[in-house]
C-alpha cells in the first residue's frame, strides 16, 4: 500500500447490536468461547500506518453485545519497531487502548505476533533489507525482542489470554518442517522466559498448510498447549468445491477438525465464507453449519473469519486476493449481518452445554489417513488421499456413526471399527497392527486403493488377490448374501473406477459381485473381529468424480456397509434416524440428554429420530415449554441447513 496516498480519517463504528432487541437471555460458555478475527486495517485505502488506528471501543461493545468472548488482535513489528531497536509509543497506546477495551467489555484477547493479512504490511520492517523473518537469525533475534517487550508488558493483565506466535498466512512461507520447528521453539522460550503460565500456540491448521506448503507443522504444533483447525480458500476449493451449504462442504470444517485433534484442545479458526461471491443468506446458512459443526465434534472453541468487512477501492471488476480478509459479520458501517444473528443463537444454545453435566458419545469409530499422503510428489497419495477420507467421514456421517478421524501409526485400542478408505499401500507395520486390531475383535472396512497389496491381506480378509483388473467407466453391484451388510440392493451405474480388484474367496464370504460374477464385497471372520473388502476404491471414486452427483445407489452403498459394520461392532449409532443428510450429536447426562441435530442440505425436511428408551418430553435447549412425546419416534422439523438443539427427557 503506498504510503504517499491520501488518508482517510478514521470513522466509528456503529455498534452492531447493541440497540437489537435479545432473543433469549444466554451467557457465555467459558468451556467454549465464541470469538472473533479483529484486523488491523477495514479499508483497502489505508497503509500500514493505519494500525488500529480506529474506534476500537465501539466495535468491542458490539461483539460483547453479540456475546463474543474472545478476540484475537495482530500486533504489527512495522509499527512497533519502525527502526532497529526504538520502538515506537504511538503503536503502543494503540495496543493499550484495545486492552482497555477488551477490559472495560468483558472480552479475553488472543495476542498474534506475526501474521499476514495480505494489506496491512505488518512484519515488513524496512531496515530488514528483504531478509526472510521466519529464517535470518537476525531477524529472528529482533522478533524475540519485540515478543518479549510486549509480553513483559502484559504479563500480569488478565485480559490477556492466550499468545500466539504467528497465523497460518505467515506459517505459510516456511519451506521446511525444521525451520519451522525452529522458530517455533525460539520464539516460544522467548516467551515463556516472561509468561510462565498462559497458553503458547501457533495458529495454523495441520492439514491445510502441507496442503498448500508441503511442510508438515504436527512437530511444530506439539510444541504449543493448543491447536487451531483452519479451512482455507485454496484447500476449500481442493477438497470440496462447489456450494458451501450443500454436499461435501458442509462436512470439510468438522473433517479438519477431527483431523487436528491429536491430543490438544483444538479451536476452530476462521469460521466464515472466504469471498462475497454468494448471498447474506447463504453467508448464515453455512456459518451456522460450521459453528455447530465445532460443537457437535469435540471442538474447544470458535473463531469467527473477521469482525467487519473490508472496504474495497471504488474499482471493476473486483480483483483482490480473497485470502483470509474480506468478510466479516458486519458490514462496511458496522450494520450487523444476518450472520451476527446466527452466532448469537449459536451462543445461546452452546452456554447450555455445561461439560460437568453434559458428555459428548464416545466415538468407537475412526477414518484412518494412511502415512503415504506424507509422500512428496511425484507420489499422488498427498492429492487423492485426503478427498477419499473426507467422503469416507461423510458416508460414515450420513449412517449416524460417531465417527473421528486418525492417522496410520496412532494407537487403535479407542477404536472398534476402522475405515481405510482407498489407500494405495500401506506400511507392513500398519497390516500388523491391523491384524491384531481385527483379532482383538475390532471390525476394518478396506477398500482397495490399486497396484499390489500385502499378503496380509489374505489372512485377514480371507481373499485372494490377483491383479489389478484396471479401469472402468461403469459400477456394477449384485447382491449374493441379502442382509449380511445390512438392507444392500443391486444397481448398475455409470461412474469411473480408476482400479478394481481382482480376487477369489479364501475363506471369505462374498456378499456382493460386479456384473460378470467377480466379488465386489466380501467380510471375512478373524479371530474375534470382522474384514470387509471393497474391490474398488470406491471412496477415492466418489471424490474424482462430482461428489455432488454422486449416484445414489453408491452413496447408500457405503454408508450402509459403513453403518452396519459399526453397529455389528458396538460403534453404530445411538439411535436411529431416517434422514442420511441430518448429523447427530448425542451429548450424555444423567437426567436428560441434549441432542443436536443439523441438516447438510439446503431444502426443508423432517427428521424422524427413534431411541431406544421412551421419550417422556423434548424441548428447546434456549427454553420454552417442553412437548410430550409419549413414545419412541418424534419428528424433528429443519429448514434449510437447519439445527434443532433439544433437551430429551425420557420416560
Amino acid at each position: 500500500m503506498a504510503e504517499g496516498k491520501a488518508q482517510k480519517k478514521p470513522t466509528a463504528r456503529k455498534p452492531a447490536a447493541a440497540s437489537e432487541p435479545v432473543e433469549y437471555a444466554v451467557t457465555r460458555n467459558p468451556d467454549f468461547p465464541v470469538g472473533v478475527d479483529y484486523y488491523p486495517l477495514d479499508e483497502e485505502r489505508r497503509s500500514w500506518r493505519d494500525w488500529y488506528d480506529r474506534d476500537v471501543a465501539s466495535d468491542f461493545a458490539a461483539m460483547a453485545a453479540s456475546r463474543v468472548s474472545d478476540v484475537r488482535v495482530f500486533v504489527s513489528w512495522r509499527a512497533f519497531e519502525p527502526q532497529v531497536g526504538q520502538y515506537d509509543e504511538d503503536a503502543a497506546e494503540r495496543l493499550e487502548r484495545i486492552v482497555e477495551a477488551a477490559r472495560a467489555h468483558d472480552l479475553k484477547l488472543i495476542v498474534c505476533f506475526f501474521a499476514d493479512d495480505r494489506l496491512a504490511e505488518m512484519n515488513e520492517v524496512p531496515w530488514g533489507k528483504g531478509r526472510d523473518p521466519r529464517t535470518d537469525d537476525y531477524l529472528i533475534q529482533r522478533e524475540i525482542s519485540l515478543v518479549q517487550r510486549v509480553v513483559n508488558r502484559y504479563r500480569a493483565e488478565p485480559v490477556i489470554k492466550a499468545w500466539d506466535l504467528g497465523n497460518e498466512a505467515f506459517c505459510a512461507g516456511f519451506t521446511t518442517e525444521a525451520a519451522l520447528e525452529k522458530w517455533v521453539t525460539e520464539l516460544r522460550e522467548a516467551v515463556r522466559e516472561v509468561d510462565p503460565d498462559r497458553p503458547v500456540l501457533v495458529g495454523t491448521d495441520p492439514e491445510t498448510l502441507l496442503r498448500e506448503t508441503g511442510v508438515d507443522p504436527r512437530g511444530a504444533i506439539d510444541l504449543t498447549e493448543r491447536a487451531w483447525s483452519h479451512l482455507t480458500a485454496p484447500y476449500r476449493a481442493y477438497i470440496a468445491e462447489g456450494p458451501v451449504t450443500s454436499g461435501p462442504a458442509t462436512y470439510t470444517d468438522s473433517f479438519l477438525l477431527r483431523a487436528a485433534l491429536r491430543g490438544l484442545p483444538v479451536v476452530v479458526d476462521g469460521v466464515g465464507v472466504h469471498a462475497l461471491d454468494v448471498s447474506a443468506a447463504e453467508e448464515a446458512a453455512y456459518v451456522r453449519t460450521a459453528l455447530y459443526s465445532a460443537l457437535m465434534n469435540r471442538a474447544s472453541g470458535v473463531m469467527l473469519r473477521r469482525w467487519g468487512d473490508l472496504e474495497t477501492e471504488k474499482r471493476e471488476p473486483y480483483f483482490r486476493d480473497p485470502f483470509e480478509v474480506l468478510v466479516g459479520v458486519v458490514d462496511v458501517t458496522g450494520a450487523p449481518k444476518p450472520t451476527l444473528a446466527e452466532v448469537k443463537r449459536f451462543v445461546a444454545v452452546a452456554a447450555r452445554l455445561d461439560p460437568r453435566r453434559y458428555a459428548l458419545a464416545p466415538e468407537r469409530a475412526a477414518v484412518v489417513v494412511p502415512a503415504e499422503r506424507y509422500e512428496p510428489l511425484p507420489s499422488l497419495a498427498g492429492l487423492y488421499d485426503p478427498r477419499a477420507c473426507l467422503q469416507a467421514y461423510i458416508a460414515a456421517k450420513e449412517a449416524h456413526v460417531p465417527v473421528t478421524v486418525a492417522r496410520e501409526g496412532d494407537p487403535l485400542g479407542g477404536y472398534h471399527v476402522l475405515y481405510l478408505p482407498s489407500p494405495a499401500k500401506l506400511t507392513p507395520l500398519m497390516w500388523a497392527d491391523l491384524g491384531a486390531f481385527v483379532q482383538g475383535g475390532g471390525s476394518v472396512v478396506l477398500s482397495y486403493g490399486g497396484d499390489d497389496v500385502d499378503p496380509a491381506l489374505r489372512e485377514i480378509f480371507g481373499v485372494e488377490f490377483n491383479g489389478d483388473g484396471g479401469p472402468r467407466q461403469a459400477f456394477s453391484c449384485r447382491i449374493a448374501q441379502p442382509g449380511v451388510l445390512g438392507d444392500l440392493r443391486s444397481f448398475d451405474v455409470r461412474m469411473e473406477l480408476s482400479h478394481h480388484a481382482l480376487i477369489t474367496p479364501s475363506g471369505a464370504t462374498v456378499v456382493a459381485t460386479d456384473a460378470t460374477g467377480s466379488p465386489l464385497l466380501t467380510v471375512n471372520q478373524y479371530g474375534q473381529g470382522k474384514a470387509v473388502f471393497i474391490a474398488a476404491p470406491v471412496e477415492r471414486a466418489i471424490a474424482q468424480n462430482d461428489p455432488w452427483a454422486t449416484p445414489t445407489p453408491v452413496r447408500h452403498l457405503v454408508r450402509t456397509v459403513y453403518g452396519t459394520v459399526a453397529g455389528a461392532a458396538g460403534a453404530g449409532a445411538l439411535l436411529e434416524c431416517d434422514m442420511p443428510e441430518a448429523e447427530i450429536a448425542h451429548f450424555l447426562g444423567e437426567d436428560d440428554d441434549i441432542l443436536l441435530v443439523l441438516s447438510h442440505n439446503a431444502e426443508k425436511m423432517t427428521v424422524t429420530l427413534t431411541t431406544p428408551r421412551t421419550v417422556a418430553t423434548v424441548q428447546d435447549v434456549r427454553g420454552g415449554a417442553p412437548a410430550e412425546v409419549g413414545g419412541r419416534t418424534f419428528g424433528v422439523p429443519l429448514g434449510p441447513n437447519g439445527v434443532a438443539a433439544l433437551r430429551v427427557k425420557f420416560g
